[in-house]
């Protein structure tokens, strides 16, 4: 699992320019900045995202593709394998998807930060792709700026580390638990990318599935 981290890394390191910190503006290489069209959420449109992005379709499409993952890999080889391991596997992972973003949209609210993902104002497939892929990494702040936020990566660490200290198998501790961290955030790109890349709304009322898909 350990190429997943440095992949993440890797793949981090080629679309953000060197120097970055948290909290600061992030230049994609290659992209001219360019301010989101969509306007900020604010604190109650924030709550909204989060319940949306825990209890709706987005947290169980991410939990699971994530347990089919595990369950292909055999993670951890402790739960088996057949219908019912994947049922614990698939609520071991929506689990951790809550705690991962009950954490990253608190620390996201203290900075007054927005982590969901909008859709690149840039045109091409190279610009857009960079965006999808950095997205995981970003959040805009109140004036609309795209900065690298510690509510990422608040949320990917408390989501998979404390599942994995607590109701994992002994033996698979905090270390397991960032290696999860990496294969959720390699899940989270792929999502985003499919939300970057994804046909456009037409106008009308979407909920549920169709406003995952859509929007």
């Amino acid at each position: 699992m350990m190429p997943a981290v440095f992949a993440a890394v890797i793949v981090f390191g080629l679309v953000f320019l060197p120097g970055e910190a948290f909290g600061q503006e992030a230049f994609i290489a290659g992209v001219k900045p360019v301010a989101d069209i969509k306007p900020v959420a604010d604190d109650d449109q924030l709550l909204d995202k989060y319940v949306r992005s825990t209890l709706g379709v987005e947290g169980v499409v991410q939990a699971a593709l994530m347990s089919a993952l595990e369950q292909w890999r055999n993670s951890p080889p402790e739960w088996g394998q057949g219908p019912g391991s994947y049922g614990k596997r698939i609520a071991s992972d929506y689990a951790s998807s809550a705690i991962g973003d009950t954490t990253k949209y608190a620390v996201a609210r203290l900075f007054h930060h927005d982590p969901s993902f909008t859709p690149c104002q840039c045109t091409g497939l190279g610009p857009r792709l960079r965006h999808a892929l950095t997205a995981p990494f970003t959040a805009r702040t109140r004036d609309g700026r795209r900065v690298v936020s510690p509510a990422i990566f608040a949320g990917a660490l408390a989501g998979r580390v404390i599942p994995a200290a607590t109701w994992y198998p002994a033996k698979h501790g905090v270390f397991s638990g960032l290696e999860q961290t990496a294969t959720s955030v390699a899940v989270k790109m792929a999502i985003d990318v499919w939300k970057e890349f994804k046909p456009r709304p037409q106008p009308g009322p979407a909920d549920g599935l169709d406003k995952f898909l859509l929007e």
